[in-house]
């Protein structure tokens, strides 16, 4: 274990968090945090891909908290994430949490990933003696929390039974701890929902990057496209082709996806097949080969979404920037996947879908974000708040913070928001949950 001054930490990073408004009280800038780094089990099916879960304990030298907030995203790495060390100075401990897929969306199985969530709650409590482990889904994250607690509420035999790809974990072989409150932070409602309304329709080969049917070319000037800070101005009828055309790729995606995985399953069933031995060594050779390989895909152009284009499409705070050439480039999810990932994870063929998760949970519910938010949809959290299945709900909007909290837009005021979030969170678990 470690501690860390927190005054120290001032001159270290004050450019960093004292702009954002981190700190929630000049009181509080001398107390010490303790932060334990801390190696997971890895429960579950083994595979080629992945590590073992981790994460970092951060709690005060001066308090023996009894409530932890485990912050997690499906690959993002939350062991050093802002929010831990401000939200552990309040009184409350904090687990940032990395998942066995890490930076690693190309092979992510949302499955497994619940395997690590339940080790973690267990951990907490058990080895760590927290009586309350609250989950912190932000973005990707939301759904993926709404998705455990659904499970943990579900009683075996009822539970997901294997992966979209057919696929192990059958989720009623595990213990899946409840966790006893979810925060949905700036969240979409899946994220197979979310990419296929990134999808570029106007791709006509999925083998070059570069093939356009103008006609649905979102950044086709003759289409309506406005460079921003312009905003750009489509027909009804462009609207309604595209989305339909962005929901055919969705579709063929699916089914490449799951081509792929039967002829692995071919393979597969070749190989434990009565008569396999009985064959040539060549044969058997290939059927092993093929009963093992990893194929992938690659999925171009997927930040097409005219949400970031269209300021009247769900309106808030956000500012638009430049989107075409981005939607060229490499950084966003998926680009090259597993089909077995793209099923998991990335695709409407996906488990995760909160709409359909959280009615089911019971736990208090926070819903929040910021309202110049340039990718969460204000309308999409209110629907994650309705389908909420607890009467102990709350939804909160930080104004004039965009996707991490800092400050954007028009009303970005003093820069606080991230300030803000932080005493949000803090009355929120406060009137729930003992520190």
């Amino acid at each position: 274990m470690k501690a860390i001054r927190l005054t120290t930490l001032l001159g270290l990073v004050s450019s960093l968090f004292l702009s954002a408004g981190v700190w929630a009280s000049p009181a509080e800038d001398d107390v010490e945090i303790k932060h334990e780094s801390i190696r997971l089990k890895r429960i579950g099916p083994e595979r080629r891909f992945g590590g073992a879960p981790a994460g970092v304990l951060y709690t005060r030298t001066d308090k023996a908290p009894k409530t932890v907030v485990l912050f997690i995203h499906p690959e993002s790495d939350n062991r050093n994430t802002w929010q831990t060390i401000p939200l552990a100075k309040t009184g409350f401990a904090a687990f940032g949490f990395a998942t066995r897929y890490v930076k690693e969306d190309h092979h992510l199985i949302m499955e497994e990933i619940l395997l690590d969530l339940a080790e973690a709650i267990r951990f907490l409590k058990q080895e760590r003696g927290f009586t309350h482990v609250v989950l912190h889904g932000h973005s990707g994250g939301g759904g993926l929390i709404s998705f455990y607690q659904n499970q943990a509420q579900t009683s075996p035999p009822n539970r997901v039974k294997n992966t979209p790809a057919g696929d192990p974990p059958d989720l009623n072989e595990y213990d899946l701890p409840p966790a006893d409150g979810l925060i949905i932070s700036a969240a979409h409602l899946g994220r197979g929902f979310a990419v296929a309304r990134k999808l570029d329709p106007s791709v006509t080969d999925e083998d070059d990057p570069l093939s356009v049917d103008l006609s649905l070319d979102p950044f086709n000037p003759a289409n309506g496209y406005r460079p921003a800070p312009a905003a750009s101005e489509y027909s009804r009828e462009f609207l309604r082709r595209f989305e339909a055309a962005q929901q055919a790729r969705m579709k063929h995606l699916i089914e490449k996806a799951y081509g792929i995985v039967a002829e692995r399953q071919r393979y597969q069933k070749l190989l434990n097949a009565p008569d396999f031995k009985e064959k040539h060594p060549q044969e058997q050779l290939r059927i092993q080969r093929g009963a093992i390989v990893q194929r992938y895909m690659t999925i171009y152009r997927n930040f097409a979404n005219l949400y970031y284009m269209i300021p009247t499409i769900d309106p808030n705070d956000r500012l638009l920037g430049r989107r075409d050439l981005r939607n060229y480039y490499a950084h966003f999810h998926p680009r090259n996947t597993t089909p077995e990932a793209f099923l998991s994870g990335n695709s409407l063929a996906s488990n995760v879908y909160s709409p359909k998760l959280l009615p089911a949970v019971t736990v208090p519910v926070l819903v929040i974000l910021g309202s110049a938010d340039p990718s969460a949809r204000i309308s999409e959290s209110r629907a994650a708040f309705e389908a909420a299945g607890t009467s102990d709900k709350e939804f909160a909007l930080i104004e004039g913070a965009d996707h991490f909290y800092r400050p954007a837009g028009p009303k970005a005021g003093k820069g606080d928001q991230r300030e803000q979030t932080i005493r949000k969170l803090s009355e929120w678990l406060s009137k729930r949950f003992a520190r």
